[in-house]
């Protein structure tokens, strides 16, 4: 029987088919459709297939507009958060410290996007037991995103949570 995440897939792999067939290998359609497809293999998770899709359309992306182009950033992102589920933490920590320096010099330090990269650095080195430097990066998180978003911001909240949770096993590990 197909489920739905079964049809997902299949719907995603004919746009796809569809983009490549109109527009070619290189077309932005065509790389959002190589991202949207490694997204449907995701939820499904199916890692194998998701990461050579993720990495595809950041390849692509890298060679059509450039390795620092907002676009390759996401697909980067989608990439190294792929690994990190797939459960492949030190590649994806290596992959999280390179996209927030990427987007740090690209969009500026309190961008968005910056300090989801640098939060998701800092979620990676806790799940490995690097508390402290984790604790670092979600205390510097919770403060820029204080201040560019508000306080109440969802965002702001959960790198409060992350940091919290940071600093408690960071203090249990010190025991």
């Amino acid at each position: 029987m197909t489920g739905p995440l079964d049809k997902r897939i299949a719907r995603r792999s004919a746009e796809l088919e569809a983009r490549l067939a109109a527009d070619g290998s290189d077309h932005p359609d065509t790389l959002r459709a190589q991202h949207r497809l490694a997204h449907a293999y995701r939820a499904a998770r199916r890692f194998d297939e998701a990461l050579r899709w993720f990495s595809l359309a950041a390849e692509n992306s890298a060679r059509v507009f450039g390795p620092d182009h907002l676009e390759t950033l996401r697909y980067r992102s989608s990439l190294a958060n792929c690994h990190y589920a797939a459960g492949h933490t030190d590649l994806a920590i290596e992959m999280f410290a390179a996209l927030f320096e990427a987007r740090r010099d690209a969009l500026g330090e309190s961008h968005p996007d910056t300090l989801r990269s640098r939060g998701s650095l800092a979620n990676a080195l806790q799940a490995v037991g690097r508390y402290d430097e984790a604790a670092t990066l979600h205390l510097r998180n919770a403060g820029d995103r204080a201040e560019t978003l508000g306080r109440q911001h969802p965002s702001t909240e959960a790198s409060l949570r992350n940091l919290a949770r940071a600093t408690r096993d960071a203090g249990a590990d010190a025991t």
